[in-house]
């Protein structure tokens, strides 16, 4: 259930979950403020929340980057600040040379620019699956699963066990390889337990030693805006 809501001035989208027990705000990769609630939490109680949270808001907002999509701008790609370099050409196509991301398309063309930053990044995500999902499979004995690239900005992973497939989002191009793996077996390790409970971290934990400073580094890598407003 998701309702647009303002408070104080502060434009928000509001989810309500069924069992959460805290107010939890992010920022969600375009700039959007997004609160999840308590399914009967109070309007008022929400709306303060979030005046209460303005600065933090405020700070984080300011630092969606926003891009041109022009010689100049910077890709986000693997945890590096790639420059992006934009050529005429009758053949889209992208190339990742050095520091650099060359993209090739007709006139310019920024949708077209969007459109190959976002293949390079669908098939970066697609290879890291093709090696990764087999390897930590056969690490925690289990079948190989159907698995996927999907566009969300919301998750970084999602896992339907059920149906044995999982998937990650095309932005997991922009994190640091080791910080993707953590994504993969985090999926992985969902076909084995659906939930988040004890089970499931300790797993985590068994096979990824340093599973806390990993997770860490992604919270403090997503509070900098490094991936947000990028195709």
């Amino acid at each position: 259930m998701e309702s647009e809501r303002n408070a104080a001035g502060i434009s928000y989208r509001l989810r309500r979950n069924r069992g959460q027990r805290n107010l939890r705000l992010r920022i969600d990769p375009s700039g959007a403020v997004i609160v999840s609630a308590p399914y009967f939490a109070p309007f008022q109680e929400i709306d303060e929340f979030v005046e209460k949270s303005a600065s933090w808001i405020a700070e984080h907002t300011g630092r969606v980057a926003s891009h041109s999509y022009t010689t100049g701008d910077f890709v986000p790609f693997l945890g590096e600040k790639k420059t992006l370099m934009v050529i005429d050409g009758k053949k889209a196509r992208y190339d990742v040379i050095d520091d650099k991301i060359v993209v090739t398309v007709r006139n310019q063309d920024i949708n077209a620019v969007k459109k190959q930053i976002r293949a390079l990044y669908i098939q970066t995500i697609m290879d890291i699956l093709g090696k990764r999902v087999p390897y930590w499979c056969g690490e925690l004995g289990l079948d190989v699963p159907e698995f996927g690239v999907n566009h969300a900005k919301g998750k970084w992973g999602v896992c339907y066990p059920a149906e044995k497939r999982l998937y990650l989002s095309h932005m997991c191009a922009t994190l640091p390889q080791h910080l993707i793996d953590m994504t993969v077996l985090h999926e992985v390790c969902h076909l084995r337990y659906s939930g988040h409970g004890r089970d499931f971290w300790n797993l985590m934990k068994k096979h990824m030693p340093d599973i806390e400073e990993r997770k860490r580094e992604l919270k403090d890598l997503v509070a900098t805006g490094w991936s947000m407003n990028i195709v």
